[in-house]
C-alpha cells in the first residue's frame, strides 16, 4: 500500500472503484498494442522509479540486448490508474506495466495479467538472491503475477537534532527491539513533545494498520486466505486502539485533523515541528530536498509480539493481451537482475529485488546514515494478505476507522461494526 493519509485521493480512487463493482476490468479478447518482435511497450506513472526504469536502465538494456523499449509518457499516479483501466479494456496494452500494488489480486484473479512462472522457471534464474518476501507478494492462487522489481519500505524517521538537543537516547541502528519496543517508542515521544512539536506521527500511512496489527501478534487487515477481516480480531483491535491514543490520550502526536490532508505529515516533519514520523523510503528524497534545519535518520519500526514492516511494492507485470509477452519478460529480467537491481539501488528509489544488487545502498552523500535499515526493513516485510475484493473492504471500514481517529467511536466499534459488511465483500 502507498503512503498516503487514509482517505485521500488514491483511496477514495479506490474506494469508488471497488464500490462500482471492481476497480479492474476483465483483459478484452483480440489484438494488443502494435510492436515488432524487436520492439517492447511499456507504461507507468511519474516517479523516480518510472524515470530511472524507461530511462538509464532501458538505455542499458538496448544496448545490451539490442532490442527496442518504448515507453508511453508517464503520466501523474491518479491518472495512471484511468489510462491503465483503459487500456487492459481496449485490448492492446503495452507489453510491460507497472500496476498499483493494492489491485494485483484482482488483476490476477480476471486473468488480465500473465502467469509469468514458466519465463522465470526457465530462465535459470537463482532466487534464492531475492529478498523472499518481496518474491513471494506475487505469488498468488492464479500463479505469478508479474514481479516487484523493487520494495519501498517504511521506517521510523526522526530529527536527530532534536534528540540531541533534548537528551534523548537515539534510537537502535540495526533491526531490533532492544530498548525499543512499543512503550519505549511512546516514552521517546512523550520526551519529545513539546509546545507545537510532536513527538511522533504513526497514523499518516494506509500500512500502519497492517504494520501495527501484525506486529501486535495478529493476522493483519486481511486473513492469510483473504476471506476474514481480521483487523477486527482483539490483536489488531488492541493495535489500533494503541496507536489512535497516542493522539486521543497520552496527546504525543497530532490530532487527525492535523494530518488528514495531503502530504501534511510530511510538511509537519520538515518544519521540525513532528520528531518522528512513520513512513516510506518514498519520502526521504522529498525530506533531502526541503529538510534544511536540522539532521535527519532513521530507524527500525519499533517491536511489539514482532517487528515487521510493511513495504509498498514497485510491480511489473506483463497484461494477457500483450504483443510482445517474450520481450516484456527480456527487460523484466533485465531490471530485476544484477545490473538493473544496481541501477535501482544506488539511486535511491527503491530496495531492489535482488539482495546482491541491494549491497549497492551504502551511506554518503545526501540520505539517511543508517540507509542499511531500508534494506533490514524490506527483509522482515509482512505485506497485506490478498484478497479479491480489497478495494470494496477498504471503502466500507475506512469511514469508519476515521471516526475512531477522532474519538467519537473506539476502534472496537469501528471494526467489529464494519465487520460483517467487509466479510460479505469478501465471500
Amino acid at each position: 500500500m502507498n503512503t498516503n493519509p487514509i482517505l485521500n485521493r488514491r483511496n477514495f480512487l479506490v474506494a469508488g472503484a471497488g464500490a462500482a463493482g471492481g476497480f479492474l476490468l476483465a483483459s478484452c479478447a483480440g489484438g494488443s498494442a502494435e510492436s515488432g518482435p524487436d520492439e517492447i511497450t511499456g507504461a507507468g506513472w511519474s516517479d523516480g522509479l518510472n524515470d530511472l526504469v524507461f530511462g538509464q536502465i532501458k538505455t542499458d538494456f538496448e544496448a545490451a540486448s539490442g532490442l527496442t523499449v518504448t515507453p508511453q509518457a508517464s503520466v501523474p499516479f491518479d491518472d495512471y490508474q484511468t489510462r491503465f483501466r483503459t487500456l487492459i479494456a481496449g485490448g492492446s496494452p503495452p507489453d510491460l506495466m507497472r500496476l498499483n500494488d493494492d489491485f494485483l489480486r484482482e488483476m490476477s484473479d480476471k486473468e488480465s495479467i500473465l502467469d509469468i512462472e514458466p519465463y522465470l522457471s526457465e530462465s535459470g534464474v537463482d532466487t534464492s538472491d531475492y529478498f523472499e518476501g518481496v518474491l513471494d507478494f506475487t505469488a498468488l492462487p492464479n500463479g505469478r503475477a508479474g514481479l516487484a522489481i523493487g520494495a519501498l519500505p517504511r521506517v521510523i524517521y526522526y530529527n536527530k537534532t532534536l534528540f540531541e538537543e533534548k537528551g534523548v537516547p537515539l534510537p537502535p541502528t540495526s533491526w531490533t527491539s532492544d530498548g525499543w519496543t512499543w512503550e519505549d517508542f511512546l516514552e521517546t515521544a512523550r520526551a519529545l513533545t513539546e509546545g507545537d512539536t510532536w513527538g511522533a506521527c504513526v497514523v499518516t500511512d494506509t500500512a500502519y494498520e497492517n504494520t501495527w496489527a501484525v506486529n501486535n501478534g495478529g493476522e493483519g487487515i486481511f486473513s492469510a486466505d483473504g476471506r476474514s477481516f481480521a483487523l477486527a480480531e482483539p490483536e489488531g483491535v488492541e493495535a489500533l486502539q494503541w496507536a489512535a491514543d497516542l493522539a486521543l490520550v497520552h496527546e504525543v502526536a497530532p490530532p487527525w485533523a492535523e494530518v488528514s490532508g495531503d502530504d501534511s505529515e510530511q510538511q509537519l516533519f520538515v518544519g521540525g515541528r513532528c520528531a518522528m514520523l512513520f513512513s516510506s523510503m518514498s519520502v526521504s528524497s522529498y525530506f533531502n530536498e526541503n529538510v534544511t534545519e536540522f539532521e535527519w535518520d532513521i530507524a527500525p519500526v519499533p517491536g511489539n509480539v514482532n517487528q515487521f514492516s510493511e513495504s509498498s511494492m514497485a510491480l511489473m507485470v506483463i497484461p494477457t493481451a500483450a504483443a510482445n509477452p517474450d520481450g516484456a519478460w527480456e527487460f523484466l529480467k533485465y531490471v530485476t537482475g544484477p545490473e538493473g537491481g544496481q541501477a535501482i539501488a544506488q539511486n535511491r528509489v527503491g530496495v531492489p529485488l535482488s539482495r546482491t544488487a541491494a549491497e549497492a545502498l551504502e551511506p554518503g552523500g545526501a540520505g539517511p546514515a543508517n540507509i542499511h535499515l531500508f534494506t533490514e526493513a524490506a527483509k522482515n516485510n509482512r505485506s497485506v494478505h490478498s484478497t479479491t475484493a480489497t478495494a470494496a473492504a477498504v471503502a466500507i471500514y475506512r469511514p469508519a476507522l476515521e471516526r475512531a481517529l477522532i474519538g467519537e467511536i473506539t476502534v472496537e466499534e469501528a471494526l467489529t461494526g464494519a465487520r460483517e459488511q467487509v466479510e460479505a465483500a469478501l465471500a
